[in-house]
């Protein structure tokens, strides 16, 4: 009996100084002391910054609180604050100074760069977004003609803020769909380029409340050794993007010698795969362009059932393509100077050691070099209907 108390108070005593060891929760936070930030943007004005962020509002969210006092949009969830700074981290301390709760940078999944912050650069935004602990690398970035204050103000009238719109809309593949560490590599990278998506505001319907519009994309914005550069709009900048493995939904409308009218054919998926190549000195590269698509449209007298008149679609179609990414070729080696594609990332992958002896010299070579383009384009669908239709068949 005396021995199985002893083994009993021996056990207590062990499971007692384990207890010791237990951290149990002494760090932590909770979510009301919190102010959760959805989106942050950048923008420049009179040489310093001006860091936007826009929070999430809780007491609206969960409550039963009518959506039409905020016209009709649930985007009254979040609000913004802003505060400036001669660095984007002086910005920060100042912009915690204006917030109640603690901001919280862990749920920010949309980054927008105004254009003229852009120019001065991006490597010490990109460095403290990467250096400090609670931002996403995987957040999504923009370029803004607009102010990025004004693109995270409005309240889209469909999502709950303007950032998830931003966030579908790339999911749907209207745009460049980088991220934070994407954009970092692009311009760590050997050719220095990169591209965003270009932001613009819809304009105001009639009846609509000021600011209940949503951003919208139009053309791409280049970035050279960190600094924007120019921006691009279509048909360059669809060239641009098919070359970039960046073009998906995107209509494009042909035209055959055999009959009038027009075919229009969305691009549902295209990739591109790049074959480096040095023969005597002389370097090159070969673009293979695999592209599948659907008819959407078709005004002309063609049977899309026929063989012959398919393969006559397919082939304007590949002719199509293969200028949109002739003209963006043009346009990278003469006009913007620089590596758009990537290709020097594949040559210094092939030939190692061509390029450590060469790489100095690349913007040279790049814009001297020969870039053919080879498609391959596949028609998966021509709709419910092979026929033209609505043009009054008589028996």
């Amino acid at each position: 009996m005396k021995c199985k108390q002893k083994l009993g108070h021996l056990l207590f005593f062990i499971l007692l100084s384990f207890s010791l060891l237990l951290t149990g929760c002494w760090g932590r936070k909770e979510i009301n002391d919190l102010a959760i930030v959805l989106a942050t943007g950048l923008d420049y004005k009179n040489e310093k910054v001006q860091l936007t962020a826009q929070i999430f509002v809780p007491r609206k969210g969960g409550g039963t609180e009518s959506v039409g006092s905020t016209g009709g949009s649930p985007s009254g969830l979040t609000m913004i604050h802003k505060a400036e700074g001669s660095t984007i981290a002086e910005a920060l301390n100042r912009l915690q100074r204006k917030v109640s709760r603690e901001m919280f940078w862990g749920h920010c999944e949309v980054i927008v760069f105004n254009e003229e912050a852009s120019k001065q650069g991006l490597r010490e935004y990109i460095d403290f977004f990467l250096r400090y602990p609670e931002f996403r690398e995987h957040a999504y970035v923009f370029s803004s003609k607009a102010r990025a204050e004004e693109i995270l103000a409005l309240l889209d009238p469909l999502e709950r803020s303007s950032a998830e719109s931003l966030r579908e809309m790339a999911n749907l593949g209207l745009g460049a769909k980088v991220t934070l560490l994407e954009l970092v590599r692009s311009i760590d990278g050997p050719s220095k380029t990169a591209l965003l998506s270009r932001l613009l505001i819809s304009p105001l319907e009639i009846g609509q409340e000021n600011l209940a519009t949503t951003p919208f994309f139009k053309g791409i914005s280049l970035f050279k050794e960190g600094k924007y550069v120019r921006t691009v709009e279509e048909p360059l900048s669809g060239g641009v993007l098919l070359l970039s493995n960046e073009l998906n939904n995107f209509i494009i409308p042909i035209s055959i010698k055999s009959s009038k009218g027009v075919i229009a054919i969305r691009l549902d998926k295209a990739t591109v795969s790049i074959q480096p190549h040095i023969k005597n000195q002389k370097w090159s590269v070969k673009m293979l362009v695999n592209a599948k698509g659907d008819v959407v449209l078709n005004t002309t007298n063609v049977d899309l059932a026929d063989q012959k008149a398919i393969s006559e679609v397919r082939q304007a179609w590949s002719d199509r393509l293969k200028e949109y990414a002739e003209q963006a070729i043009v346009f990278s080696q003469n006009e913007f100077k620089a590596d758009l594609f990537k290709t020097s990332v594949q040559f210094r992958r092939y030939y190692p050691k061509q390029w450590q002896a060469q790489k100095n010299n690349w913007e040279k070579i790049y814009t001297e070099m020969d870039i053919t383009v080879v498609n391959k384009v596949v028609i998966t669908h021509t709709g419910k209907s092979t026929e033209p239709q609505g043009e009054g068949k008589t028996n």
